[in-house]
């Protein structure tokens, strides 16, 4: 049944379960951050920040995009899966070796004093997850983006709400994040061998490595550019600013993730397997891109918008008095969400249609900008670093925004059309939630009441604008809205559908 589904059912119902993943995500980390801080400080976080971007790095690194290429080739083979298998497994092996030896040397280049014992026992993350790329791709190919949601649900949930955060409350300290990133990324592992075990092999075969490593050099070089711009403001900003600094940037930081990965990984990880199919069909992908496009600005202006606006007392709040110097950090990479959502959907487009060196350029320049906004930013302390990197994200998206245009023929009005509108549409949710804000600071109320009120106010606002004129956003906004009441219709079906006893 599952073959003869069309293309697009499949890319529906695949991003509503990443969406129900990222979801599920938010929500527990949400609940895990507010408990871990309120028994950790900021240096903690930051020395765990610095770590797991070295870890991250060398693991794009020692990857050589094998994985990418798993999903994105049209016929896959057994050799070619174990061959991909192999590759990952020996790079794993060499780049945990040479992370644990470079432990001493690391912490001297970062002058964070007492970070290499967090190295040398994070190592073996790399090897862990080179070899659970291979399954986690082959699911991805599969469109399983159900198994892949409730792996990553279940291992977050376990390795930090069950592991770290039992550690934290018996004062382990900076020790509890780090067993729970490694438990995390076991158990991760393990699910995924689980539900989709590949075909496996030490060496790779001859034939198969110039067919796997070729094409993913030109996706690694992309990716591991990607991963040095979103990672090496970190490393930055805890080298010229001390790990506190890096504990309230790091946070800030996983706070725009949470709707970035809402709103932009839940669609782009789905995009790209799924245009992939029908990479030789240009129309088609063009017009899924523009769609895309149109909802993550249809969704993300109003809410950055507001995040921006209750930042202060959200912070306050959820995260106690502690936190505050993450405030304004915060709201400045809240004004990038956008930038930073929206580049995500055309990464997905230049991966599926196979453009990997004209990407890997893009996110080399982007790396660069990070490095040089975050470097000359510092000079101003920790706003003007988050500046830089904020400036850097708007200039990425342009760059990728451009390169999918010059690919598939978008035209540049209908682009400026999308965010015209939405803009003009978050600017009308916002101001009653503004208006409310300052009101209640005005009046001296509580956080938890000033939230209260402006969430309400914006979701009364939205409502309205939805429910009473949604020509406002486009026809994109009929058709999410015909989209979710068919498949809530089809959900109440399946719930009121009478048992058959047998």
């Amino acid at each position: 049944m599952a073959a003869k589904r069309s293309l697009s059912d499949r890319a529906v119902d695949g991003i509503a379960w990443q969406t129900v993943n990222i979801f599920g995500n938010i929500v527990l980390r949400a609940a895990i951050l507010i408990a871990l801080t309120r028994s950790l400080e900021a240096r903690d976080f930051g020395i765990i920040a610095a770590v797991t971007v070295i870890v991250s790095i060398t693991e794009t690194v020692g990857l050589i995009g094998v994985h990418r290429v798993i999903v994105q080739k049209k016929v896959l083979g057994e050799g070619t899966i174990k061959s991909a298998f192999s590759i990952s497994l020996l790079s794993g092996l060499l780049l945990t070796t040479v992370l644990y030896q470079s432990a001493e040397l690391l912490e001297s280049w970062l002058k964070l004093n007492g970070i290499a014992p967090f190295f040398e026992f994070l190592a073996v993350c790399l090897l862990v997850g080179s070899l659970a790329s291979i399954p986690k791709s082959l699911l991805e190919r599969d469109l399983r983006f159900k198994a892949i949601s409730l792996v990553e649900i279940t291992s977050h949930l376990v390795g930090f709400g069950l592991v770290a955060l039992t550690l934290a409350y018996l004062d382990y300290g900076v020790w509890a994040l780090a067993i729970g990133v490694l438990c995390q990324v076991v158990l991760r592992a393990i699910m995924l061998f689980s539900l989709r075990r590949p075909a496996m092999a030490v060496f790779p075969q001859r034939g198969f490595v110039d067919d796997l490593v070729l094409p993913g050099l030109g996706f690694s070089a992309g990716q591991l550019g990607n991963f040095t711009a979103t990672q090496v403001d970190n490393l930055i900003i805890g080298r010229m600013l001390g790990a506190d600094a890096l504990g309230y940037y790091s946070r800030a930081y996983q706070f725009l993730m949470l709707p970035t990965q809402m709103f932009g990984t839940a669609v782009a990880s789905v995009l790209f397997p799924t245009m992939a199919t029908v990479q030789d069909q240009p129309k088609r992908v063009a017009r899924a891109y523009m769609r895309a496009v149109d909802l993550i600005a249809l969704l993300t202006l109003p809410v950055s918008g507001m995040l921006i606006i209750i930042t202060p007392e959200l912070v306050r709040f959820v995260l106690g008095a502690k936190w505050i110097g993450m405030i304004i950090p915060l709201q400045i990479l809240l004004a990038s969400l956008l930038f930073r959502t929206s580049y995500k959907i055309s990464d997905a487009v230049t991966l599926a249609i196979g453009s990997m060196n004209a990407r890997a350029r893009r996110q080399w320049i982007y790396a660069g900008l990070v490095i040089a906004g975050a470097t000359f930013g510092a000079r101003w302390g920790l706003v003007g670093a988050t500046a830089g990197v904020g400036l850097a994200i708007v200039a990425n998206f342009l760059m990728m925004l451009r390169l999918v245009q010059r690919i598939l023929k978008v035209p540049t009005s209908a682009l400026l059309s999308i965010h015209l509108r939405h803009l003009r549409n978050a600017l009308l949710i916002c101001l009653p939630v503004w208006l409310a804000a300052e009101a209640g600071r005005y009046f001296g109320i509580s956080d938890f009441l000033i939230l209260l009120i402006s969430g309400s106010a914006g979701g009364l606002v939205t409502m309205v604008m939805w429910f009473q004129f949604r020509g406002l956003f486009g026809k994109n906004g009929d058709w999410l809205n015909n989209l979710i009441v068919e498949r809530l219709s089809v959900v109440r079906k399946r719930i009121s559908k009478p048992k058959v006893n047998k």
